[in-house]
């Protein structure tokens, strides 16, 4: 007679380890990117807004003054009146000596700092960048700037959303999917 056979326990599977603590701190880390990128953007975003090349007194003198080339400019003027077909102020490229054509600004652009209220009267081609600005006495003051692009201005808003929220939405699942391993995996012993 042989022997019955004796039932056998199936083999017992390794727990799994808790995942590193370094997953919470990436997750925390991209938390705080999201934020940092949020602040960062949003000020990059409205930079193009603050900008001044140079400010220009109302003087009656010729100035001379630089400004980049790399796209158009804007006037700034404190004094809202501005009529583009007899304008208070001149600005004349040296490099060709011809008076630079002064075109609508293309909207209602106004914005404050230390000096006061400044509105955007006039967009131009800076030319060679090398201008002389005349302002009658009456002008009230104007300063130089990049010409605010609505086109890379929305592109900078969708900038200023996304980057935070894909950070921040990655930070939250990497917490998530890590507090969820952490709590439901057992400690391994070593």
């Amino acid at each position: 007679m042989s022997a019955a056979p004796t039932p056998s326990t199936p083999p017992s599977t390794p727990a799994r380890a808790r995942p590193s603590g370094w997953w919470f701190a990436l997750g925390g880390g991209l938390l705080v990117a999201a934020v940092a990128s949020g602040i960062a953007l949003f000020v990059w975003t409205l930079s193009g807004f603050l900008d001044t090349d140079v400010t220009v007194l109302a003087d009656g003198e010729a100035q001379q003054v630089q400004v980049p080339t790399d796209g158009d400019r804007m006037a700034w003027t404190w004094e809202s009146r501005f009529d583009l077909d007899d304008p208070p102020c001149t600005i004349v490229d040296t490099a060709t000596g011809a008076e630079v054509a002064l075109r609508s600004p293309g909207g209602e652009f106004r914005r404050r700092d230390g000096g006061g209220d400044w509105t955007g009267v006039a967009r131009f081609d800076p030319g060679s960048g090398s201008l002389v600005v005349t302002c009658a006495s009456a002008a009230g003051g104007l300063q130089l700037g990049p010409a605010p692009s609505l086109g890379s201005f929305g592109l900078s808003l969708v900038a200023t959303i996304v980057v935070p929220l894909v950070l921040g939405g990655l930070g939250l699942v990497v917490l998530l999917v890590t507090g969820i391993l952490w709590s439901t995996r057992a400690t391994t012993r070593r």
